[in-house]
């Protein structure tokens, strides 16, 4: 096996490949990405390959600093793994993007280029540290997972807005659409996202090179429930059986629901929103959403519905500006 409090080993992240991990053991390494003024810029990564051959499920959490329950779920089920009992591997990186984790905030800090790491995929190695940073997961992602593989971006709600829990996969821009959609159904979530196509984010970057990929969010708030981080940390389970890699005995569900795309409500003013909804309500396309209002608690506009649908996420941050999201509705046609 491997042990514990081994320090972890340090490898030029360029270097870096599943297919190299010695069968049989557990292993922890940080993944060395460029040098920065303040030192090496580094990722946590941990690794376990099976006596067996198999299959890989390459897991990413912390692309937004300030999201931690994909952090908490795969340090909890990579401390269960047994690589004696595995076909395959499972690799982690539970810190993605360490320039906003040491922020604590969701972008990285605007000393180093103030930008969302999860916007600027697929990157540039000679781009400022987060879009050098994009460059790096990508290839790393790109040389570990092969089309019977499977990468999983863990995602949470912002301050700004919650997020019910949601597992899904993007819609129109992957070749390995059909396995990715496959995979989401046997996560163990309920609500089955339809993610439209968007350029930047990591989970739309890898769709794109035709990577089975997946998707996911959850209250997030810069919290980290415990319920969520089980939500999280089952869902891990679920995909390490339906891929043949740690067997649970009994094999995860399939979901047979409907996959639904989502669609934006955002402000139409600048204001105070005094909310007319709540996460998880069901409204009709025209419905009252909330009312902006000013300083004065005069209104300003209406917000309405753009679809029928169900509520995914709601804004929970009464302060608000034109263009920013107050509802996702997952439409439902009633």
């Amino acid at each position: 096996m491997h042990d514990p409090h081994a320090p972890a080993r340090e490898v030029p992240a360029a270097e870096f490949d599943v297919a190299n991990l010695t069968p049989g053991i557990k292993q922890r390494f940080f993944l060395h990405v460029m040098d920065g003024l303040a030192g090496p810029v580094r990722l946590p990564m941990l690794a376990a390959k099976g006596i067996r051959p198999g299959r890989t499920l390459f897991v990413v959490a912390g692309v937004h600093g300030d999201e931690y329950e994909g952090m908490a779920a795969i340090r909890q089920v990579f401390g269960e793994l047994d690589p004696a009992k595995m076909s395959g591997a499972m690799a982690a990186i539970p810190v993605a993007n360490p320039f906003a984790y040491e922020a604590r905030a969701r972008v990285s800090p605007l000393h180093l280029d103030g930008l969302n790491l999860a916007r600027v995929f697929p990157g540039d190695p000679n781009g400022s540290p987060t879009r050098a940073l994009a460059h790096a997961l990508l290839q790393l992602v790109a040389r570990c997972v092969g089309r019977e593989d499977l990468f999983l971006d863990f995602h949470s709600g912002s301050a700004d807005v919650a997020y019910a829990s949601m597992v899904g996969f993007r819609d129109g821009v992957n070749p390995g659409q059909a396995a990715s959609e496959e995979a989401a159904r046997h996560f163990g979530l309920p609500r089955l996202w339809r993610i439209p196509d968007s350029p930047g984010p990591f989970n739309a970057e890898t769709s794109r090179l035709g990577i089975p990929t997946i998707g996911t969010e959850t209250t997030g708030r810069a919290g980290c429930e415990p319920e969520d981080v089980a939500r999280y940390a089952a869902g891990l389970r679920n995909l390490l059986a339906f891929l043949g890699i740690a067997s649970r005995g009994q094999p995860p569900e399939r979901n047979g629901r409907p996959a639904l795309a989502t669609f934006e409500a955002l402000s139409p003013a600048t204001g105070f929103l005094n909310a007319a909804t709540r996460l998880g309500d069901r409204v009709k396309r025209g419905d009252l959403l909330g009312v902006i209002v000013s300083v004065f608690g005069d209104p300003v506009a209406d917000v309405r519905a753009p679809v029928a649908g169900e509520i995914w996420a709601q804004r929970a941050m009464a302060a608000t500006r034109t263009g920013e999201i107050v509802n996702l509705i997952a439409e439902t046609g009633r």
